[in-house]
């Protein structure tokens, strides 16, 4: 099995379907634990950190690998805290996209 965190996102045209909820629970045993599932269709995950300069370094981490991936979180930064939640626009929920990036993600150093 190949790692997430070594796969790239592929794009995914409107009306491919989400990810179905027997898939969610396969594919997160191989993220970070910190992620969690918002309303069966977000992932979401928070960072604390020690102020906003560290926070700004993460985003901007986070932001090169969006670019990379061609596939776009939404990112919070305040002091103390970068908030990342991750969906898939086109198919209206989640994807193996999401968990590409989150794994790709989860190897940053905040």
């Amino acid at each position: 099995m190949i790692e997430l965190a070594q796969q790239h996102c592929a794009p995914l045209p409107a009306g491919t379907p989400s990810l179905a909820a027997d898939e969610v629970r396969a594919l997160l045993p191989r993220i970070d634990p910190a992620w969690r599932v918002v309303d069966g269709q977000h992932l979401q995950r928070a960072y604390p950190l020690p102020d906003f300069a560290t926070g700004l370094v993460l985003v901007n981490q986070i932001g090169a690998l969006a670019e990379a991936q061609d596939h776009h979180p939404d990112l919070l930064l305040t002091w103390g805290r970068v908030q990342i939640t991750l969906w898939t626009h086109s198919v209206g929920g989640l994807s193996l996209n999401d968990f590409i990036l989150a794994a790709q993600i989860d190897g940053l150093t905040p």
